[in-house]
């Protein structure tokens, strides 16, 4: 039988014990479940759902050490439903994320169907720590921001396809990314849409501050024009204290029907958020409360953004919303929560919690649920 020389046999063992170490596969994610109660204008609906807390996720995340301070690596996340076993971003195997990176002193660069940087930021200036009830993503939704933590569907909101990514080191308190889509001709509601837009942060102590710009071009028979931007802060103020404020921009255009791409004349206006509210963490427990108010555009008064397709689109009118979140955990990984939202429309608008549960024109939109959170 023939073998390998000595010399040669340890050389290789040795190359491949180097390989082993500087290569790395992870299997991760988490799995959200809940009951859910919910209103609209006074009809009620019980539900078993999920994702609401934080999104399901099942993830791979690899990373190999190239050598002279450079790395690449890759990660390719999905979305399961626990309620139906559905995959989610409309059935996409790795609808949540699907990227390769290169990460050096310069930075990382990524390429694929990438998180954005308002998705960051509405995850970090959520205060009641409840996604589904909390209203500043449910505002944002309703006037058609790209800026918002819309995580189930396969919208623009959280993520985009076809994007490059570029992340700047940290420089000092400072922080900076800037993400552009080709959206290679398909359509804004399934993440197909060019755009830019760009995040940057600082913290000082205590303090911390943020900010994110993101532009749509017009592209005739796909997207509508339309300008975002955010900015939060947020102070520690010991304790286990920490408030926090954001204020929301969307300057864009109303459609007649959902997804339709032709503007109403005259319709480009702009809607504005604000929210306030408050963490406090003492040992296993936290505590959330929001308080927002939208200003809804008067061309954009009973009318349906751009840029947004059925379910998430209704008719916008000014809103006024809040929610209390509670979160027990059990230990590191598994957590028990219990939280309601409400939001309440003026007399045009029909936003709501629930896509599946609208109500009447002028009418409030609740949400009351409990249930646990388990991530691997």
């Amino acid at each position: 039988m023939n073998r390998f020389p000595r010399p040669l046999a340890a050389a290789l063992l040795l190359a491949c014990g180097a390989a082993q170490s500087q290569s790395t596969v992870t299997i991760y994610g988490a799995i959200d479940v809940y009951v859910g109660q919910q209103t609209g204008s006074g009809v009620s609906s019980r539900k078993v759902l999920n994702s609401g807390l934080n999104p399901n996720a099942l993830g791979f995340m690899g990373r190999e050490d190239l050598g002279g301070g450079l790395s690449t690596g890759f990660v390719l996340e999905g979305q399961p439903a626990m309620d139906t076993g559905a995959m989610g971003q409309g059935g996409k195997m790795f609808g949540r994320q699907s990227l390769v990176y290169l990460d050096g002193a310069f930075g990382r660069i990524t390429l694929g169907r990438v998180h954005l940087p308002g998705r960051a930021f509405g995850i970090k200036y959520n205060s009641s720590g409840w996604l589904s009830t909390d209203p500043q993503g449910q505002m944002a939704v309703a006037t058609g921001s790209t800026l918002g933590p819309l995580m189930n569907s396969d919208t623009v909101g959280s993520r985009v396809s076809n994007a490059v990514m570029y992340t700047a080191p940290r420089l000092g308190g400072f922080t900076f990314s800037v993400v552009q889509s080709a959206g290679e001709g398909g359509s804004f509601s399934t993440g197909q849409v060019k755009m830019t837009q760009f995040g940057a942060g600082y913290t000082e102590g205590a303090f911390t501050t943020d900010m994110v710009y993101s532009k749509v071009p017009e592209l005739a028979g796909n997207q509508l024009n339309q300008t975002d931007y955010s900015i939060g802060a947020q102070y520690a103020l010991g304790g286990g204290v920490t408030l926090i404020a954001s204020h929301f921009s969307h300057q864009g255009s109303s459609v007649a029907a959902p997804g339709a791409t032709t503007a109403i004349a005259g319709s480009k206006g702009t809607d504005r958020t604000y929210l306030m509210g408050a963490k406090y963490t003492t040992g296993q427990h936290t505590f959330g409360a929001t308080y927002g108010q939208l200003k809804a555009a008067a061309v954009h008064r009973g009318r349906r953004p751009g840029n947004m397709s059925a379910p998430f689109v209704a008719p916008l009118d000014d809103v006024t919303g809040w929610a209390l979140g509670y979160t027990y955990a059990l230990s590191k990984r598994t957590q028990l929560f219990v939280a309601y939202g409400s939001l309440d429309s003026d007399a045009l608008g029909q936003v709501s919690l629930t896509a599946d549960l609208r109500p009447v024109a002028g009418g409030k939109s609740t949400l009351a649920a409990s249930g646990v959170r388990h991530s691997f």
